[in-house]
């Protein structure tokens, strides 16, 4: 008796369905996520630009190796780069009044690794999170983000020499 010839490649019509929907969900949501993605950075690097430029142009740096962005009270761009001399140079930048706000040497100020170090002498059982540049009533300043021994999210700031700064913010977490 003959059975009918069946190809090894058929498919029940569930199955394709199935793989062309999930296929389709899988496409949609990678669209998705790079969207974001482009979008939140573009956000980020807002401003960015014309912090170099003010930079180049008001300021001594010859070259940048780092630009950032600090929101304070109001959004200040902190441009790293190096003068002629090739010495280091952190510039404070307010974009808005198309203006250096400061200008601090390499060697005035402690780096960001130097300031860690210190911090981590005086509180041992903290939790480490950040450190960036920052600018708080008019003057350059680090911002630290830690967890203290009493589980609290703080931001603490220094000046640029590693001296304690009058703020500083502990929030308490909700458990």
């Amino acid at each position: 008796m003959l059975r009918p010839q069946s190809s090894p490649f058929t498919v029940p019509s569930w199955l394709k369905w199935s793989l062309a929907i999930a296929g389709t969900l899988f496409i949609l949501v990678l669209i998705l996520f790079l969207w974001v993605y482009i979008d939140v950075n573009q956000d980020r690097k807002e401003g960015h630009p014309e912090a170099e430029t003010i930079a180049l142009e008001q300021g001594d740096l010859a070259t940048i190796n780092h630009v950032s962005t600090y929101h304070g009270k109001r959004e200040f761009h902190i441009v790293q780069g190096m003068n002629e001399s090739k010495e280091a140079s952190i510039l404070f930048i307010d974009i808005k009044e198309d203006k250096i706000l400061d200008e601090v040497s390499g060697e005035e100020a402690l780096t960001l690794e130097e300031m860690r170090s210190r911090w981590v002498n005086t509180c041992s059982s903290c939790t480490f999170k950040d450190i960036q540049y920052g600018f708080e009533e008019n003057e350059p300043v680090f911002q630290l983000t830690y967890i203290d021994d009493q589980n609290r999210y703080v931001l603490d700031y220094f000046t640029l020499q590693g001296e304690a700064f009058d703020q500083r913010f502990a929030f308490r977490q909700n458990e």
